[in-house]
């Protein structure tokens, strides 16, 4: 495991304040496994709290849950944290700072390796009461457009994403990805950082210019245009568009067939092969024999 990795799995931990529902605390599980996030504490969960239910919501992430502490008070829940942030929607009096999870978690990877980032998340229906936020330095709102009342599970997922890309953006690799399937679990491909295929240069993008500008030109568009200008245009429109290679290849590959399809102009490209051939068939039994020709 990497130090990011590392980082992700024991310095971030996700306090669940009197969860209602046990699928809230599975899906809680799973968005963290997805996001490289390990430790979950849940505080006073309800009486009819079912662990077999929430393990219905977190198919993956059964270590999440196995690791999960169960505690009685927000005292035991932050033992070991170095930094508790609460989230909530609803504007507080104090003093306390409010962040979005992108600057959170750009503070939390600048932090000291060990520094232990606790985030508060209440209960689906009254989120944190005024004591619990206290607890807090600090606040977190995720921005919403009207509607600020969010899912608990889907707070908890955006709020991890934001650390996981913040550790990919500083290094962290994410590994192959397991995909559940009907039979048996597989590997997908790692996730790659950046772009694979490097931008096309000037001299990958002259041909496609000039090809285009034939082509336009086989199809009588120069007549009553200036087609040095329409170069200028078909230039200047490719150089700015920070097109990759494998792109330009594209767009000649297109224009080629373009050219084919005006030198065979009897073919019916929405008919299948068999039919054009049976076209070509019958229109060969209407052209002439070939046979001498009528004398006087």
């Amino acid at each position: 495991m990497t130090d990011l990795a590392t980082r992700l799995a024991e310095d971030i931990v996700f306090i669940l304040v009197q969860p209602q529902h046990p699928g809230n605390v599975g899906a809680t599980a799973r968005a963290m496994k997805n996001m490289g996030l390990r430790r979950l504490v849940v505080v006073d969960p309800a009486p009819s709290f079912d662990l077999e239910r929430a393990r219905w919501m977190a198919p993956g992430a059964g270590m999440v849950l196995d690791q999960m502490r169960v505690v009685a008070t927000l005292d035991e829940a932050v033992e070991g944290i170095h930094r508790l942030v609460a989230t909530t929607a609803r504007h507080r009096k104090f003093a306390q700072p409010v962040y979005e999870p992108a600057p959170l978690a750009r503070q939390w990877i600048a932090s000291e390796p060990g520094t232990v980032t606790g985030i508060l998340f209440g209960r689906e229906d009254m989120g944190l009461s005024r004591e619990h936020t206290l607890r807090a330095e600090s606040l977190l709102r995720i921005a919403t457009d009207h509607h600020a009342s969010l899912n608990l599970a889907q707070a908890v997922l955006l709020t991890a994403h934001h650390f996981f890309e913040t550790a990919r953006a500083h290094g962290h690799e994410a590994e192959g990805r397991i995909v559940g399937g009907s039979r048996k679990a597989r590997s997908t491909r790692s996730l790659q950082k950046g772009a694979e295929v490097p931008l096309a240069d000037i001299t990958r993008l002259e041909p496609a210019v000039v090809e285009l500008v034939a082509m336009l030109n086989r199809v009588g568009f120069d007549k009553g245009s200036n087609m040095e200008k329409v170069g200028v245009m078909v230039r200047e429109g490719l150089q700015r568009s920070s097109l990759t290679v494998k792109q330009v290849s594209a767009i000649r590959g297109m224009v080629r067939r373009v050219e084919y399809a005006l030198d065979h102009p009897d073919i019916d490209w929405r008919a299948s092969k068999k039919q054009n051939a049976l076209r070509a068939a019958v229109k060969g039994s209407d052209a002439p024999s070939g046979g001498d020709a009528d004398q006087d």
